[in-house]
């Protein structure tokens, strides 16, 4: 039985929003590795990263919230799965995370951001879809 057309595009540009903030995940992690980290400092080259893979992230979906018909919030739920999909199968599975370090990058009471930016990331298209209508 084929996909309705409305959940198809939903699912289509959750997809796409999540591989989209992942590739930029990805080339910012690369960033911070090499350059960031090296000259600064661990602590100091993840909260210079921060803002620019958040904002990276964020217009992607401002982008794809102004341009989807489908639910913008459910674009963004849709996004975050898809980008922890990919990055907890590439912490854990080939970067040979223990699944305790990888949990610790959610704890925010130990200084993790990564889950302040999936909340910004799961709502940037809802705001794309509200600026759209103003």
């Amino acid at each position: 039985m084929p996909m309705p057309p409305a959940l198809r595009s939903l699912a289509l540009w959750g997809a796409a929003y999540g591989a989209l903030g992942f590739a930029a995940g990805f080339l910012f992690g690369a960033l911070r590795e090499l350059v960031l980290i090296p000259g600064m400092g661990e602590r100091t080259g993840h909260l210079v990263e921060f803002p620019m893979v958040t904002l990276a992230a964020c217009a992607i979906g401002l982008w794809i919230g102004m341009r989807a018909q489908a639910s913008a919030l459910g674009i963004g739920l849709i996004g975050v799965a898809v980008l922890i999909a990919f990055e907890s199968t590439l912490a854990l599975g080939f970067a040979g995370l223990s699944l305790a370090d990888y949990l610790a990058h959610y704890d925010i009471t130990r200084g993790a951001l990564f889950p302040i930016g999936l909340g910004l990331m799961a709502l940037a298209p809802l705001a794309g879809r509200w600026l759209k209508r103003t």
